[in-house]
């Protein structure tokens, strides 16, 4: 199991870079509860979004100290991200710590919770 989801964490974040969302939205739970590093809570549909808009362009992830936990038909995937690309045409640079639970639906892994923390550097 612990195979499967680390391969499911390398396509999420591949189609996080392509802004493929047709496999997000098969990765991603639709109850999905998103609360980002501003501290806003968001639906799979608000998460979405930029992605579909095409506002949000990610052009650099690299990941760091990742950890999976397994409970059950539950895994806890902590990792930290640097992350570089444009928010409505504006550059942005961040360091983020993401916590993600996978459920496992009948044959089907997704994603039903994230929350992403800011770290800061120096």
């Amino acid at each position: 199991m612990e195979s499967k989801i680390l391969k499911l964490e390398e396509q999420l974040v591949a189609s996080i870079l392509s802004s493929d969302v047709e496999v997000l939205d098969d990765l991603l739970h639709d109850q999905l509860v998103f609360v980002n590093h501003q501290g806003i809570t968001l639906s799979k549909k608000e998460d979405l979004a930029p992605h579909i808009s095409q506002d949000l362009k990610i052009t650099s992830l690299a990941i760091s100290d990742q950890q999976l936990q397994l409970f059950g038909d539950t895994a806890v995937v902590v990792v930290t991200k640097e992350i570089e690309g444009s928010y409505l045409k504006q550059p942005f640079e961040s360091k983020l710590k993401f916590t993600r639970i996978w459920k496992l639906y009948e044959q089907d892994w997704k994603v039903i919770a994230v929350t992403s923390v800011p770290l800061h550097v120096g």
